[in-house]
């Protein structure tokens, strides 16, 4: 995953060699006038800042993405030893669930609630797990779903890009000073290889990992299903309970 981060901010460095070599049989000559930030910007004008930004949020949300979703985040172990422990007091287990925030604890929250119902069966804390537990699944789905949008915008900010860059070489046929047709066209075609290269690699990259954070989910919401299933079954109704001990 350091390597993905790292790629994330050489994109723009691989858009203009891209472009370089594109442009001129002379990749190494052409490609050293591409050696600043500021000067990849002015060639990719205004999009460019856009495509910049665009790969700075990704990189931020793959950090936030590896930090956040881990097994002991959302399933913390020592949780799910507490419930296993305590899991004949719903009191007991009410208060584990208020000093943890994790969606593990929230699901088994909702169960607990149901089973400290005079009327509760199974199937009602059953179902009570199951809605908070599609929940907290759509939650880690909407969180890795920004990457997908990031996926799909930043090539069609690099096609727009294009479009601007093919308007401004066309609009230098057309000027009426003959001497700077050729630098205007040629600004033109390079904005144009710069941010649909850098549009193209930041797409591709972000859809690789967000394929990758897809799989982490998916094992995720299985051992959360998996976990609260087994300290459902061990939990115990208030309607089951004999009278004396209500």
């Amino acid at each position: 995953m350091k390597l993905i981060i790292k790629l994330f901010a050489a994109l723009p460095l691989l858009a203009v060699a891209l472009s370089a070599n594109a442009q001129d049989g002379a990749p190494v000559a052409r490609s050293a006038q591409y050696t600043t930030l500021g000067e990849i910007i002015a060639k990719g004008g205004s999009v460019m800042i856009i495509l910049l930004a665009l790969s700075f949020v990704a990189a931020c949300l793959i950090f936030f993405y590896l930090l956040s979703l881990r097994k002991d985040i959302v399933i913390p172990e020592s949780l799910l030893r507490q419930f296993e422990e305590k899991r004949k007091d719903l009191e007991m287990m009410t208060r584990i669930c208020e000093d943890d925030n994790s969606a593990l604890s929230l699901v088994i929250a909702a169960g607990v609630e149901a089973a400290k119902r005079q009327s509760s069966t199974y199937e009602m804390v059953r179902d009570s797990i199951e809605d908070e537990g599609a929940r907290q699944a759509s939650k880690l789905w909407n969180r890795i779903q920004y990457l997908q949008d990031i996926a799909v915008i930043a090539p069609m900010v690099g096609l727009l890009g294009t479009v601007i860059g093919m308007i401004k070489s066309f609009g230098a046929l057309y000027s009426e000073n003959i001497t700077p047709r050729p630098t205007l066209i040629a600004q033109g075609v390079s904005m144009a290889l710069i941010t649909t290269a850098a549009g193209l690699l930041i797409g591709i990259v972000s859809m690789l990992v967000y394929s990758y954070f897809r799989g982490v989910v998916n094992r995720l919401v299985a051992d959360l299903e998996s976990a609260a299933g087994k300290v459902s079954r061990q939990m115990p109704i208030a309607s089951e309970k004999p009278e004396g001990d209500r």
